[in-house]
């Protein structure tokens, strides 16, 4: 392994590149080390998100999780690791069922918490919080009493921690990854602030397309702007 080959494989995958990124990094010859482990997660996770069939799709996110489980076995306080990890689990028990799901609620949030008292200045990690408040806000009543007769330590949530992660994130690096912006128009949505969220919307409406995040992104956004 060598800091070229790294550097390579993020530049693949910062260009959408995911499986030519899978491929350069299943091909080192000394793959059992954390940054590799967990830049194969991130890859394969992504090629996860490019497949709309549901059989090759939970293949590939097993297959990511697997990948942070041996990263964070390797190296417990790594940043990208616990970063990957607390991504992959969430995919993955959602996968294994609404209990599953419930049951690891408090290890995704602890796994995101580690990653960025690591790096605090990473925005991706900001918006992975982020969306983990936002869909922890946005459960029913129903769900939220499943959630705390199953969870042991239930974790709370609010719109506004939310916001908080997601603007932090726009902070650190403007632009950097279109469902941030997404993001940024519904909870201001969700806290009745229309201008704000009509502002966001736009943006994330004309995001130029590289991936299917960037498709879905567009795609929302601009039925979120015909709404308001």
């Amino acid at each position: 392994m060598s800091a070229e080959e790294l550097k390579l494989a993020d530049e693949l995958f910062d260009d959408a590149k995911y499986q030519d990124a899978v491929d350069l990094l299943d091909k080192i010859s000394e793959k059992d080390v954390v940054e590799v482990q967990w830049r194969l997660a991130r890859a394969v996770f992504f090629v996860s998100k490019q497949t709309n069939n549901s059989d090759e799709k939970a293949k590939f996110v097993r297959e990511a999780f697997g990948f942070a489980q041996r990263a964070l076995e390797l190296d417990a306080n790594n940043f990208g690791a616990n970063k990957w990890y607390g991504t992959t689990l969430s995919e993955k028990s959602n996968l294994d069922g609404v209990t599953e799901r419930i049951k690891q609620l408090e290890n995704v949030k602890k796994h995101f918490t580690l990653a960025k008292d690591c790096n605090p200045t990473d925005p991706g990690i900001w918006h992975m919080l982020g969306q983990f408040n936002f869909k922890l806000s946005e459960v029913n009543w129903v769900t939220r009493k499943l959630i705390n007769s199953v969870a042991s330590n239930p974790p709370t949530a609010s719109y506004e921690e939310a916001l908080e992660c997601f603007e932090k994130a726009e902070g650190l690096k403007a632009g950097f990854y279109s469902q941030n912006q997404l993001y940024l128009g519904k909870t201001y949505l969700a806290l009745k602030q229309k201008d704000k969220a009509r502002e966001w919307f736009q943006k994330a409406s004309e995001v130029e397309v590289h991936s299917e995040d960037d498709r879905v992104c567009r795609e929302e956004a601009s039925e979120a702007l015909k709404k308001l």
